[in-house]
């Protein structure tokens, strides 16, 4: 297909293309998402490949939870009555950004957490069981990287970022301008 050649190796827009072309998404229309029950998994935390059970002595760093240790925990899943997972953000993110929330590189997927194979090995072995899946996706920020764009792959130019500004506590009530262009925090 010419248009996911094109797309020169973004394997965000690659997974949802090839969803989206193999019809997968039209599996499950809205009506039976409402029917669904989801339990909501944050990848690194919920089961780690090494089978440890100890608490991380470091929060704010991964844990080694792994799209292979959500495989192995299906039938649980199943058990509590859930037949949906909705699973973290899957791109490459900052170092200790565990919940997949400060994308960096959008044409790869967190190393954390597995492979694009082993992905998809999870999709497979849940769709078996009749489980649906969700990836939860950031679409509006990228990684707190201050001004310096070059590591937010493919977005590495202010081109595509508003000016820098900062909202202020009173611009909530009386700037809705600042609101919608301007950045929580530096």
């Amino acid at each position: 297909n010419q248009f996911i050649a094109k797309m020169k190796g973004n394997i965000l827009l690659k997974i949802i293309c090839i969803i989206l072309l193999s019809g997968v998404c039209a599996a499950l229309d809205k009506e039976e998402w409402k029917n669904k029950t989801i339990y909501q998994i944050v990848t690194d935390r919920f089961a780690r490949s090494d089978k440890s059970t100890n608490p991380c002595t470091d929060l704010r760093k991964y844990c080694n939870g792994t799209f292979n240790g959500i495989a192995e925990h299906l039938d649980y899943i199943l058990e509590m009555g859930f037949d949906a997972i909705w699973i973290s953000p899957i791109v490459d993110n900052l170092e200790d950004s565990y919940h997949g929330y400060h994308p960096r590189d959008f044409n790869r997927i967190n190393a954390h957490f597995g492979t694009a194979d082993e992905l998809n090995k999870l999709i497979d072995k849940a769709h078996s069981k009749g489980i649906a899946i969700m990836v939860d996706v950031v679409a509006n920020h990228v990684a707190p990287v201050d001004v310096d764009y070059k590591e937010i792959v493919p977005f590495n130019s202010s081109e595509y970022y508003h000016d820098y500004c900062i909202i202020n506590e009173p611009d909530w009530k009386t700037n809705q301008w600042r609101v919608e262009n301007c950045r929580l925090m530096g």
